[in-house]
């Protein structure tokens, strides 16, 4: 009589134990949902904020941001001897931006330039950050093509970018376009579609451009490691293209027409662009490369029909003499900002580029065009930074003809420029 009474207790002891546990984790789950998961939902909603490198102006709104920047740059163009080029004075670019956030999750950007004395719109486009790993773009704004492509003219590392990349990588056009989450470090992503005629020009046939890149950052969650900013990314575009390609040019840093195409030469045909290219930022260094390879089918002239493919690549470093840290995608910013009172002198950084770019020699032994079928290129540069909105940049160019250029009546198999930037940015 005894034991089963006792085990009957028992059980009514673990019952009781059991429906207490029940009811804790039933409060505990309710907390979790009511008390720490608003907190994520609202950190997850919130827009961001500017951070220590932000440029511009901001206006910060309980659910807007608003933010003015701009930036402009002063160049000087000077041959040297026998060269290619005018010595001259110009506003090479200059560009004012409003952009912000609404709603917490849509971004947009209005961008307008004035460069060479040009007025021209931009970029124009809405975001929508709902959805983190598929954000999504649409209007005119910079395709995802190319390392050096896709970083800022006020940020490059040189007066200009390589000549591969400046005359056949797709850059601006109209279009939409999916990406991922920027906080995602090791993998990222971009995947548009797009008209395929570039800045600010009216689509002219039915076809559309892909366009998609893709970046990987295998070290970066290993801090210590000498390779933990290391990047490599691949970029590729694919369309159909109906263009007259009359007297269209391909050019030097300083506007000089090394390939022009001649009267009556059109494209009716498929273009296709793909590049590779590598990064690594290590304390005062960084290193980067690009190769990109270029064809435009079924080129028109005179009867005849030519493909056009060209190739190129660039291998540049950089090296802060004054050992301030070198970022991906980040204004260098001085230890001791530019103050000869107090001897402070800003941020002094060498940079070199050597590149080569081939292109077809039997377009030109057809007489589709005129001009070189290779140019090499060497740079050296010193950039100056006074503090993290002014900065100096001088650079020495020489360029190698493979094959003379006749330009109003004289030969030229190479040149040499010195070129001078003030840039300011705000």
């Amino acid at each position: 009589m005894f034991w089963p009474k006792a085990r009957q207790d028992n059980l009514r002891i673990q019952n009781n134990v059991k429906s207490i546990n029940i009811i804790l984790m039933k409060y505990l789950a309710f907390f979790l949902i009511f008390s720490i998961l608003p907190l994520f939902v609202s950190a997850q909603d919130s827009i961001p904020k500017p951070g220590s490198y932000d440029d511009g102006y901001f206006f910060v709104g309980p659910d807007d941001v608003l933010k003015f920047k701009g930036y402009a740059q002063f160049d000087g163009y000077f041959p040297i001897g026998e060269s290619l080029g005018t010595s001259e004075f110009l506003v090479r670019r200059a560009r004012f931006a409003a952009t912000g956030f609404f709603q917490q999750k849509f971004r947009y950007m209005l961008n307008a330039s004035y460069d060479k004395g040009k007025a021209a719109l931009q970029e124009a486009f809405l975001e929508s950050r709902h959805i983190p790993f598929a954000k999504l773009r649409v209007g005119q704004f910079k395709v995802p093509f190319s390392l050096t492509n896709l970083q800022s003219d006020a940020q490059i590392d040189f007066i200009s970018r390589s000549f591969i990349v400046e005359n056949f990588a797709p850059s601006y056009d109209v279009g939409a376009m999916f990406f991922g989450d920027e906080k995602r470090k090791n993998f990222n992503y971009a995947l548009g579609v797009f008209n395929g005629r570039g800045l600010n020009q009216p689509e002219n046939n039915h076809s559309k451009f892909i366009v998609g890149r893709i970046e990987l950052a295998p070290f970066i969650s290993s801090d210590q490691s000498i390779l933990s900013k290391f990047y490599l990314g691949a970029s590729a575009a694919n369309g159909r293209q109906k263009d007259d390609m009359s007297q269209t040019t391909y050019k030097t840093v300083t506007g000089e027409a090394i390939f022009t195409y001649n009267d009556g030469t059109n494209q009716d045909g498929k273009t296709t662009v793909y590049g590779y290219d590598v990064a690594w930022y290590f304390k005062s260094f960084s290193a980067q490369a690009e190769y990109l390879r270029f064809k435009a089918e079924h080129l028109k002239s005179n009867g005849s029909i030519l493909d056009f493919s060209s190739s190129g690549y660039h291998i540049a470093a950089t090296f802060l003499l004054t050992g301030e840290e070198k970022n991906r995608n980040q204004i260098v910013k001085p230890e001791n900002e530019f103050d000869p009172k107090k001897g402070n002198w800003g941020a002094i950084e060498l940079a070199a580029r050597y590149e080569e770019a081939r292109l077809p020699l039997t377009i030109l032994a057809v007489n589709f065009a005129t001009g070189t079928d290779q140019v090499k290129n060497l740079t050296g540069g010193l950039n100056w930074y006074l503090n993290d909105d002014v900065k100096v940049v001088l650079n020495y160019l020489k360029y190698i003809f493979r094959r003379e250029l006749s330009i109003e009546n004289k030969l030229y198999q190479g040149s040499n420029n010195f070129i001078f930037r003030a840039q300011y940015q705000f």
